[in-house]
């Protein structure tokens, strides 16, 4: 395998979707020693279909690696269609022509057959090299939720990277993605993705080296121990409190912007009791299993 060109010890932000990743991944882009990617969530590697999955399968025993290589071409593809160009400042075209992506993706799938995860690995680091051609050096940071989820599909690709898991209350993430053009737009829906994601990312947690991962909770991260979940976030990451980042933190980390028990106010009485009772369910079904549940407002 080609020596690795990129720094390989990020720090990966996920969670469920609409659950704070994009806040967290961005006071962490304040701190002096880090650097948030741009576009954000470099989505490539860790969404569906993406470069992830594709080593995935290809790992597995047959006859479930079979469709491993039409996977590459999948991700291959959406790398020089819906990951480059998103809009007119958003996607990796910011930092790379699509004639550089379309070289390294015919470099990616050439090789992929023989060695899938040196072609897997050395395609993330040549688009890891555009995209951080500003960074200085520093170690950085991606912001795709889907990174919580399938950290144990991530951990071949950068075995010394770190992820930082947020999760949230359930009615929340379900009453925000019906407000989105993405995603559910049925609140029930919704509720399911986030039941579905919640236990996936578990999964993922127990498949990966021990330490690798630190779960937060929304609730604590906003409202109820800010300086404790930031200084365990130091502590996991190996950071140093720096006066201006935690002044941006008290600025723009807030339980207004948060919408904080946004799904009471959302629905009438009668949607609120059937979507209180199915969540109640659900934390019960994920407390018996052992998955860590978000806090109640």
């Amino acid at each position: 395998m080609a020596e690795r060109c990129v720094r390989t010890d990020p720090l990966l932000v996920g969670g469920t979707g609409r659950s704070g990743s994009t806040i967290l991944g961005r006071f962490l882009g304040q701190h002096p020693h880090l650097h948030l990617t741009n576009p954000e969530e470099l989505r490539f590697v860790a969404n569906d279909h993406g470069v992830a999955e594709a080593l995935a399968f290809a790992q597995m025993k047959w006859p479930r690696n079979r469709g491993a290589k039409d996977r590459a071409a999948d991700a291959a593809g959406r790398c020089s269609d819906e990951w480059f160009y998103r809009d007119a400042n958003t996607g990796l075209h910011t930092s790379m022509t699509l004639a550089q992506m379309k070289a390294a993706t015919q470099g990616y799938l050439n090789g992929f057959g023989t060695d899938a995860l040196a072609a897997t690995q050395n395609f993330v680091d040549t688009v890891m090299s555009f995209v951080l051609a500003t960074s200085q050096g520093r170690r950085w940071i991606d912001g795709s939720p889907a990174n919580a989820r399938v950290t144990d599909w991530l951990q071949p690709i950068w075995p010394q990277c770190q992820v930082i898991a947020i999760i949230r209350d359930g009615r929340d993430v379900a009453a925000s993605f019906v407000q989105q053009d993405f995603g559910p737009d049925d609140i029930f829906d919704a509720l399911e993705q986030w039941f579905t994601r919640m236990k996936r990312m578990h999964t993922a947690v127990q498949r990966c080296t021990p330490g690798r991962i630190l779960t937060i909770d929304m609730m604590d991260f906003v409202v109820h121990d800010r300086a404790g979940t930031v200084n365990a976030v130091c502590e996991f990451a190996g950071l140093a409190a720096d006066e201006q980042w935690l002044a941006w933190f008290d600025e723009h980390v807030t339980a207004d912007a948060a919408h904080i028990g946004r799904w009471r106010s959302q629905f009438d009485q009668q949607t609120l009791y059937r979507l209180d009772a199915r969540y109640a369910q659900m934390c019960i079904e994920l407390r018996t299993s052992g998955y860590i549940v978000p806090k109640d407002q």
